[in-house]
């Protein structure tokens, strides 16, 4: 299957449609910045810690069911040892391409229930601006009634030296990697993660409420752009070189809570993300 490449400013990004839109290979001046994908081996075992896959719904969803306006929808349990559907479908959903250029690319997708139990268009643009890299997520509700979603980005960064990520407080989360629904103040190790500290040799595998939007992951910047609510910390035990740092809008389970969000037919939501270089501030 093609790819898509941006070149520009230093960027060097590959896009594959056909993958979820994902972006198989991210780096900045030679240097990977997102963990990429040696072989589409290593993608077909963890399509989840390459690139920045698009989570929706985000996250684990108890038992694959939820229920929104007196109606109860399905999605397939895709983790068994939790009896979860973890992260949606999207991720490797086909998409077509709409236009694309040396440093822009746009990406488009329509859902008729092959993805999700509503209607709707994704329309993803990258883009470098100068020194930054832009990702750009317009998720729109075709549908005749309100759309119930969670959002999420999968974003994995090769592991760096040093990172800070805004913080707020920890969702306490059981056995099955559930929130509990109880909001806890941050550990003093949880703590050092907001002050910033080296995540390599710790393990993270945490939920959080966000304090702020601007996350620093070694020499960038990452900061987001639209009803982002939470950070979820992952880092596959910390040996794996890898660190990933998932904005999300609703919490994780969120279509099971009452505080959902919803998008009204017609409606649309847009999200964005930036990285940008220390050294171009």
């Amino acid at each position: 299957m093609s790819t898509v490449i941006l070149k520009s400013g230093g960027w060097l990004a590959e896009a594959a449609p056909h993958l979820g839109a994902n972006l198989t290979w991210l780096s900045y001046n030679g240097k990977p910045v997102y963990l990429p994908a040696n072989s589409p081996k290593s993608l077909q075992n963890n399509p989840f810690v390459h690139g920045s896959p698009i989570l929706l719904p985000a996250n684990r969803t108890a038992n694959g069911r939820f229920c929104f306006n007196g109606q109860t929808y399905t999605l397939p349990v895709t983790e068994p040892s939790t009896g979860a559907n973890l992260h949606g479908s999207l991720y490797n959903a086909p998409f077509t391409v709409r236009k694309a250029a040396q440093g822009k690319v746009e990406l488009y997708y329509r859902n008729r229930g092959a993805v999700y139990p509503f209607a709707f268009t994704l329309t993803v643009t990258y883009q470098i601006c100068g020194k930054a890299f832009w990702q750009s997520y317009t998720l729109k509700n075709t549908g005749q009634a309100p759309m119930p979603y969670t959002f999420g980005l999968h974003t994995t960064f090769c592991a760096p030296n040093l990172f800070k990520v805004p913080l707020a407080q920890l969702q306490e989360k059981d056995l099955n990697h559930l929130p509990t629904g109880r909001l806890l103040p941050l550990s003093k190790a949880e703590q050092r993660f907001v002050l910033g500290c080296k995540p390599e040799g710790q393990v993270l595998s945490g939920y959080y409420t966000a304090a702020g939007r601007t996350a620093t992951v070694g020499n960038f910047k990452y900061t987001v752009f639209g009803p982002f609510t939470h950070w979820v910390l992952f880092n596959a035990g910390g040996k794996s070189g890898l660190l990933c740092l998932e904005p999300l809008c609703g919490s994780v389970n969120g279509l099971n809570t009452p505080n959902c969000p919803v998008l009204k037919p017609g409606a649309s939501v847009c999200f964005k993300t930036r990285l940008l270089p220390k050294s171009a501030e």
